[in-house]
């Protein structure tokens, strides 16, 4: 009897696996359906304006889905690295885990984050690794699905069980600011009703950016920039000594400094 419970359980437990292994992911229904990659589509047309003035040697495009577009508006970048999102890792020209890039700290002028966040379990702290990896004075672009639009019931139904975790645009901007990213602008290149194709999307008459109805639509995107380093040595004449008052306020050291070093 024992092992027939056993075996019992066994079966059940190879049944319930068999059935998670052939359910289709969430994200292979939401992101490869035309609404959605229309509307990917879209965004990354709306960053072309941005995308034109930003250069350097390197950039990082995280891609929500291997089916999402992956061509970018013209830029000056000379090389992008792209990565996409699958079952809490990032795979593409490298593999790892979003919480610990294998990038050196600055290595890339350019950050476009593409509904990822929404499909981590730990968004925070792959917030975190891109800052590091962002150059001072690079450009970051973050999209993101806008928990207050009209969309929300149609993500709910296409994601089903799974939880997508939308967070506002300003929740991110407080994230970023502690990780030394400023916030420049938050743009809202969406629509308020799923298309399934850009001809549909132009025909209904997509909201404005700048209009208010656009914050009802369904994604936001956060412009922002890595503060440059505050810190500026000094250095002093061969042999000069400069004697550092401490009853000077710190801008009257930091001029006795300055003329020591003309």
């Amino acid at each position: 009897m024992a092992f027939t419970a056993s075996a019992g359980s066994r079966t059940i437990a190879f049944e319930l696996l068999t059935c998670r292994a052939s359910m289709p992911n969430f994200s292979d229904s939401l992101f490869s359906s035309a609404p959605m990659r229309t509307l990917l589509a879209r965004e990354l047309a709306a960053t072309a304006p941005i995308l034109a003035g930003v250069y350097g040697n390197h950039g990082l495009l995280l891609r929500a889905h291997a089916s999402a577009p992956a061509t970018l508006p013209a830029h000056l970048l000379g090389n992008m690295v792209e990565l996409v999102v699958e079952q809490q890792r990032l795979r593409g020209n490298v593999d790892c885990e979003p919480g610990l890039l294998p990038f050196a700290n600055d290595s890339f002028k350019l950050l476009i984050v593409q509904h990822v966040f929404e499909q981590l379990d730990e968004p925070e702290a792959c917030a975190a690794e891109l800052a590091r990896v962002l150059a001072p004075e690079g450009v970051a672009l973050v999209l993101g699905f806008n928990p207050a639009g009209t969309w929300r019931p149609w993500l709910a139904l296409k994601a089903g069980r799974a939880r997508l975790r939308m967070r506002s645009a300003h929740f991110w901007q407080q994230q970023l600011a502690r990780q030394q990213v400023d916030t420049l602008q938050v743009r809202f290149p969406g629509t308020l009703l799923p298309h399934g194709s850009a001809a549909a999307d132009n025909a209904n008459g997509a909201p404005p950016t700048s209009g208010l109805l656009a914050r009802f639509g369904s994604s936001w995107l956060l412009l922002a920039r890595k503060r440059r380093s505050v810190l500026t040595p000094l250095r002093l004449r061969s042999g000069a000594r400069v004697a550092m008052n401490p009853r000077l306020a710190p801008g009257a050291q930091r001029a006795l400094a300055e003329r020591a070093c003309a």
